[in-house]
């Protein structure tokens, strides 16, 4: 019989990490359905209603790149 080591499940991540990944996850499953006006309400309530503060700059920053990605494409904002 052969000596296994295990691998930890979160691949040496802090639980802050993977709240953040988590965050981020779910603004991108939301960005399927909903329209960018619609993801920054929700990320207004989830800010002010969430009870994990990683979780919320997880999804926070994934809406703030889809709006930034936006104002590129339209030619609103220049690259510096």
């Amino acid at each position: 019989m052969t000596t296994m080591t295990i691998a930890p499940a979160t691949g040496g991540f802090s639980a802050d990490d993977l709240d953040r990944f988590a965050g981020r996850a779910d603004a991108y499953d939301d960005h399927a359905d909903l329209t960018l006006e619609e993801l920054n309400v929700r990320a207004g309530y989830i800010t002010d209603l969430h009870p994990n503060l990683a979780y919320t700059q997880g999804y926070d920053a994934y809406v703030k790149s889809v709006q930034y990605e936006q104002e590129l494409i339209s030619g609103r904002m220049e690259v510096a």
